[in-house]
């Protein structure tokens, strides 16, 4: 492969990655080694009753991640997986032919959403160093597209940034994202979620080329040391009542 290309059989090691694998996971059992790539298809795995089911199925001769609410309870589904599906289907619509995002096919019912398959492996399975700076830019790039369109992701991590063998970059997973009605002058929550994914692309970055970790400022600053204290407290509280 060129320099530039990125081996998509990295270290071995344990999968079990917890919530950093949110979105995309080995999934033997689905599907048959990739013909072309020759690789394990990575599908997304459901970590509760709560998230969607999600397979890796051929429509018209092609594969596709569909994305699966219907089997799950009518609570769920009707008031959680309709409005994540409806909200996760409105922002792919608004970057429809931005380079890295891939595409959404659309509804299949009212509970069942398709997206492109890309044949790939999640950052989150390569160390530091086996990444070239080239895939932060054009995650950079990528992030910029998506937030003059007024879409901010709200929730990147490493597992939802997908690396081809070729070294393109995807991103995936917007279930969490904002879609600003007003792109070109987004509302205060919108802009603070910009100024998430964007801290978010740089600590992952820097956590890679081995870089001094980015540290939040201003207001934006205040708020992500709450989320994170938060997010402490929460973590324990779940440990203690194990």
């Amino acid at each position: 492969m060129l320099q530039q290309s990125i081996s998509l059989h990295p270290y071995t090691r344990n999968t079990n990655l917890g919530e950093d694998m949110s979105f995309y996971a080995i999934n033997k059992k689905s599907e048959s080694r990739d013909v072309k790539t020759g690789f394990e298809p990575y599908i997304p795995q459901a970590r509760n009753t709560t998230k969607a089911e999600v397979r890796l199925e051929h429509r018209n001769g092609k594969k596709v991640i569909v994305k699966d609410y219907s089997r799950r309870s009518l609570l769920i589904r009707f008031f959680y997986g309709r409005f994540t599906l409806r909200r996760e289907a409105k922002a792919y619509a608004r970057l429809a032919g931005v380079a890295g995002i891939p595409r959404c096919f659309g509804f299949e019912g009212k509970y069942v959403l398709l997206f492109e398959y890309i044949p790939s492996r999640p950052l989150s399975q390569f160390r530091s160093g086996e990444v070239p700076e080239s895939v932060f830019d054009k995650l950079d790039q990528m992030i910029s597209s998506m937030h003059s369109r007024g879409v901010a992701n709200s929730d990147l991590h490493r597992s939802n940034i997908l690396l081809t063998e070729a070294g393109d970059v995807y991103m995936v997973d917007f279930v969490h994202a904002l879609t600003d009605n007003n792109p070109k002058s987004p509302g205060p929550l919108t802009r603070l979620s910009m100024q998430l994914d964007l801290h978010a692309a740089a600590k992952i970055r820097a956590r890679y080329l081995g870089q001094q970790r980015p540290e939040p400022v201003g207001f934006f600053g205040v708020l992500y040391r709450i989320g994170r204290s938060f997010k402490f407290l929460r973590k324990k509280i779940k440990l203690i009542g194990k």
